[in-house]
């Protein structure tokens, strides 16, 4: 394991390996860690853990590979549930993604993910982390947890791929999430997106992180072609979107474990997040055509 892992990553990584080990004994022959571990980013006890797990192809006619999957992400739901009843939310959960040992070397948007599971969502057959964005992540700072060193993966990230890949993710995501938590729905397809737009107590600062916070991410990531995690794209907004720094400031505190701001009150967060969406937004659309 990594000496440059933070403790409770190591420790949730291992266990995770371990319990896979057992499952799909000799499936997994390589592993690499992405999202804040690689940008250098993880907060204890609010990040979670964004894995890039290779499986052999000896185990492509496995006909169980999906079964002993499912097991694997359920083996992890407890664990998951007992850190959340502690105030903890999915921290230090391994959200996993799982290719085979033969794609490595595709570009990415060319690679069909085997399946994934991110918090208590396990989906076959798909892998958002599958993506340039995430590629070019590992690139520039995975860190290999099983397996040979990332020279020898050699990943291709389609670089010319990423600012189309983030623009049609600003549309085809973030806009209409944006409109659905403006509109206030009764309903919405995915459980995480319902969660978020329709409690009755109003936005948790956790989905004024989410939404805020991930435009900005991506907004970034459009204007300059680099990765940044949610502190820094909170910072950056700051000073590119001004007029925001209120709901801003209250994600960044929530980032930050910090007290969240009294000002703006509580009441005001669905339609001062929604109008900072919006204006992120619209301005990445705008800089997407020049």
């Amino acid at each position: 394991m990594a000496m440059t892992l933070p403790t409770e990553v190591s420790r949730a990584i291992e266990s995770y390996l371990g319990v896979a080990d057992r499952l799909l004994p000799g499936a997994v022959i390589a592993a690499a860690v992405a999202g804040s571990v690689a940008l250098g980013a993880y907060r204890p006890n609010r990040s979670d853990i964004d894995i890039v797990a290779v499986i052999g192809d000896d185990w492509r006619d496995r006909r169980d590979l999906i079964v002993r999957l499912r097991l694997l992400h359920l083996s992890q739901l407890p664990r998951l549930a007992l850190r959340a009843a502690r105030g903890r939310g999915f921290s230090a959960c391994c959200n996993v993604s799982f290719i085979w040992q033969s794609d490595l070397t595709r570009p990415v948007t060319g690679i069909r993910p085997i399946a994934s599971h991110t918090g208590e969502i396990f989906e076959a057959n798909r892998a958002f982390d599958v993506n340039p964005v995430v590629w070019k992540e590992l690139v520039d700072g995975g860190i290999v947890v099983r397996g040979r060193a990332f020279t020898e993966w050699c990943l291709n990230p389609e670089p010319d791929r990423l600012r189309p890949w983030v623009t049609d993710n600003l549309r085809e995501y973030w806009s209409p999430l944006a409109a659905r938590l403006r509109a206030r729905p009764l309903r919405s397809v995915r459980a995480l997106v319902r969660r978020i737009l329709t409690s009755p107590r109003g936005l948790a600062a956790s989905t004024v992180v989410w939404c805020v916070l991930g435009p900005a991410r991506m907004h970034h990531t459009l204007m300059t072609g680099e990765i940044i995690g949610k502190e820094e794209a909170g910072r950056r907004a700051l000073d590119t979107f001004p007029q925001h720094s209120p709901i801003t400031e209250v994600a960044l505190a929530k980032v930050r474990g910090a007290r969240i701001p009294s000002a703006p009150p509580h009441r005001q967060w669905r339609e001062l997040t929604a109008s900072a969406m919006e204006d992120i937004l619209m301005n990445a659309q705008t800089a997407g055509k020049n």
